[in-house]
C-alpha cells in the first residue's frame, strides 16, 4: 500500500513541474532568456564600454637611484655627495632649474651578509622634472653615463588631464548606449530607461614615450522599453585627491647596534653609548620628554660559512625616539649621531601637527572631483544628478615625501650622510590622499 502511494505522489508532482515548465514558456518571446531566480531581480540589458585617446605630453619625470657600498660611513657620505654634485650640474647644464631635481632622504643600512663583514649600503632616489622630450632624452644619455647611478623610470604626463576628460566620457557613453539598443534590438526588443550605471576615467603614463592615454569605461544597465519598471537610476563614480603639506613637525628614529661576545659586557656598552646619545640630544635643546629609549632586544649571531654553523656572539640593539618641531633640528639631530659608528639612523619622518584639517581639505577636494565626474557621465547619458544616496571612503592615507612641490615618491626611510649633505636630504613634506566612491541618483 505505502509503494502505491508513493508512486501516486511522484506522477502528481511530474504533471506539476510539465505544467509550470508549459505557463513559464508562454511568454513574450524577446523574453526568453530572461530567468526568474525568485529574488525579484528586475529585467534589464547590461552592457560595458571603454574608450583610450592619447594626447601628446607636456611634462617629463626621470627617476634614478645612486647606490654606493663601503665598509668606511665617511667615505661613502663624500662620494655619495660627489654623485649628487654631479646630478645637478647635468641638470644645470641642460637648464634644468635645483627646483625641478627632488630627493628622496638618503639611506644607510648595514649590507646583509652570512659571513660577518661589516660593510654599508648608501642608497639615495632622485626626480627631475622637464617640459620637452628632447631635453629629457639627453638628461637621460649624461646621467646614464655617472658611475652608480642607475635610471629606474621614465614617464610622460599631463598636466591639464582633467580638462580633457568630458570627450572621452561622451564618446565612452554613446558607445554604451549603442551597444545596448543593437543587444535589445537581437532578440526583438527595444531599450527604456536607465537603471544604474558606474563609469571611471584613468590616465596612464607610459615609459620613454611622449604620450599620455585617457581612457574611460562605463557600466549601463537598462530596462526593456515594454517594461513596467519604474523605479529610480543610479550613478556610480569614484574619485581621488592628493596634497602635499610642509611638515611642522619631526620624529627621528635611531638605532644602536654593538656586537660582543659575552652579554654581561654587551649591556653595559649598549648603556653607556645610550647615555652618550641622550646627553648630545639635550644638549642641542631637545626636552627630556620628547626623547623615548625602548627597551634593549638582544639576538644570536651566527657564522654560516663552511659546513658548520657555529655561534659567533651576541647583538644588542635599542632604538631611541626624538620628536622635534624643526626640520633644521631634525637635520642636525642626523649629523650629530651619525658621527657615531654604531649609531644607525632609521629616518627622519615628518609629521603634521594639524592633520585633521588637511584630511579635512582633501576630503573636501575629493568630494568636489566626484561630483564633477557625476556631472561629466550624467551629462554624457542626457541625464541629471539629482540626490546622493551612498558616499563612501575607499582609501585615504598619509605618507611621506621629500622637499620641492610635486614630489609623489613614497620615501621609505630617511638618513642624513652628513653635515656636508644640505638639509633638504631630510624629508619634509605630507601627501595626504582620499579616494571615495560616490552614488547619485540620476533624472
Amino acid at each position: 500500500m505505502g509503494n502505491k502511494i508513493s508512486a501516486f505522489v511522484i506522477c502528481a508532482l511530474s504533471v506539476v513541474c510539465i505544467a509550470l515548465v508549459f505557463q513559464k514558456g508562454d511568454g513574450k518571446k524577446g523574453n526568453a532568456f530572461i530567468v526568474d531566480s525568485g529574488d525579484d531581480e528586475t529585467a534589464s540589458i547590461d552592457v560595458s564600454a571603454s574608450e583610450e585617446k592619447n594626447f601628446v605630453a607636456n611634462e617629463y619625470r626621470l627617476g634614478l637611484v645612486v647606490e654606493l657600498h663601503g665598509k668606511n660611513k665617511d667615505e661613502l657620505y663624500k662620494e655619495l655627495e660627489m654623485r649628487r654634485n654631479q646630478i645637478f650640474a647635468s641638470a644645470k647644464s641642460l637648464g634644468i632649474s635645483a627646483e625641478n631635481v627632488e630627493q628622496n632622504s638618503l639611506e644607510i643600512d648595514k649590507q646583509w651578509n652570512y659571513i660577518k663583514n661589516k660593510q654599508f649600503v648608501a642608497k639615495q632616489m632622485f626626480n627631475v622634472s622637464v617640459s620637452n622630450k628632447d631635453v629629457m632624452d639627453s638628461l637621460n644619455d649624461l646621467l646614464s653615463s655617472i658611475s652608480d647611478v642607475e635610471i629606474v623610470s621614465s614617464n610622460s604626463r599631463l598636466k591639464n588631464g582633467d580638462s580633457l576628460q568630458a570627450e572621452i566620457v561622451k564618446k565612452v557613453c554613446r558607445k554604451a548606449l549603442f551597444k545596448a539598443d543593437r543587444y535589445a534590438e537581437s532578440v526583438g526588443e527595444k531599450a527604456g530607461k536607465f537603471l544604474r550605471a558606474s563609469g571611471n576615467v584613468n590616465v596612464s603614463e607610459y615609459n620613454f614615450a611622449d604620450s599620455v592615454s585617457i581612457g574611460a569605461t562605463v557600466d549601463l544597465s537598462l530596462a526593456f522599453a515594454n517594461s513596467d519598471e519604474d523605479g529610480k537610476a543610479y550613478l556610480s563614480v569614484q574619485a581621488e585627491e592628493s596634497q602635499k603639506f610642509i611638515a611642522d613637525e619631526f620624529l627621528s628614529q635611531f638605532t644602536i647596534e654593538i656586537e660582543d661576545t659575552d652579554k654581561k659586557s654587551l649591556y653595559k656598552k649598549v648603556d653607556q653609548r645610550s647615555a652618550e646619545v641622550i646627553t648630545q640630544i639635550l644638549s642641542m635643546g631637545v626636552p627630556n620628554g620628547n626623547i623615548s629609549a625602548q627597551p634593549i632586544s638582544l639576538a644570536k649571531e651566527w657564522n654560516y660559512s663552511g659546513e658548520d654553523v657555529k655561534l659567533v656572539g651576541y647583538k644588542a640593539s635599542q632604538r631611541i625616539l626624538i620628536k622635534s618641531e624643526s626640520k633644521a633640528l631634525a637635520t642636525a639631530l642626523v649629523d650629530r649621531l651619525a658621527l657615531y659608528a654604531d649609531v644607525q639612523c632609521d629616518g627622519t619622518n615628518p609629521l603634521l601637527k594639524n592633520l585633521e584639517l588637511r584630511e579635512a581639505q582633501v576630503i573636501q577636494k575629493a568630494g568636489e572631483k566626484a561630483m564633477a565626474k557625476a556631472n561629466l557621465f550624467a551629462g554624457a547619458l542626457d541625464m541629471k544628478v539629482g540626490k546622493t544616496v551612498k558616499l563612501s571612503e575607499t582609501s585615504f592615507n598619509g605618507r611621506i615625501v621629500l622637499g620641492s612641490v610635486g614630489a609623489r615618491k613614497n620615501a621609505g626611510k630617511y638618513v642624513l650622510a652628513s653635515t656636508a649633505l644640505p638639509q633638504n636630504v631630510v624629508a619634509d613634506s605630507v601627501e595626504v590622499s582620499a579616494t571615495m566612491s560616490l552614488t547619485v541618483e540620476l533624472e
